[in-house]
């Protein structure tokens, strides 16, 4: 065998132990490839679990919210019902109570006045809007309160544990 044929066999028997190694190594990386992915799936599916609890708790915790606030609601819209019978039944009524504030900027009076603390009647319907107004001030700071309650529970169940 002349020189040039023994490189020539010896190229392609190291082409060959080249290639027979590469395959050999790929191969078992590949199984360490997918023991490290199944590992990995795991914990994903760990984290996944852990974040599905934390709703599953914020969501209890929100409806808890919910259900207090709709029964806030519920029970103002009752309290508000009956005094509107009551002024429609004339059997009471709203009334502002004025206080009249004694200032000491003018001169003196050391006389008695006959100024002072009263009530003053109102007409049904400016009564009704008196009603009206109270509602609608208490449904707001009810959602005012809730909306706060909805942020805290959120933050909340960001926090780690």
């Amino acid at each position: 065998m002349s020189v040039k044929a023994k490189l020539i066999a010896a190229a392609v028997l190291a082409a060959f132990l080249f290639g027979a190694g590469w395959v050999s190594q790929g191969w078992r990386l590949s199984g360490q490839h997918a023991q490290e992915l199944a590992k990995r799936d795991r914990q994903a599916l760990e984290v996944a679990e852990a974040i599905k609890q934390a709703g599953i708790e914020a969501n209890n915790a929100i409806s808890d919210a919910d259900k207090r606030a709709w029964k806030g609601l519920e029970d103002d819209k009752k309290e508000l019902g009956r005094l509107r019978g009551c002024i429609a039944d004339r059997t009471c009524g709203v009334r502002l109570i004025t206080k009249y504030v004694h200032t000491n900027s003018g001169p003196s009076d050391s006389s008695p006045s006959s100024v002072g603390d009263d009530t003053v009647a109102l007409d049904p319907d400016v009564q009704r809007r008196v009603l009206d107004h109270r509602e609608a001030v208490g449904e707001d700071a009810a959602k005012i309160d809730y909306l706060q309650d909805y942020a805290v529970q959120c933050w909340r169940s960001m926090q780690p544990k």
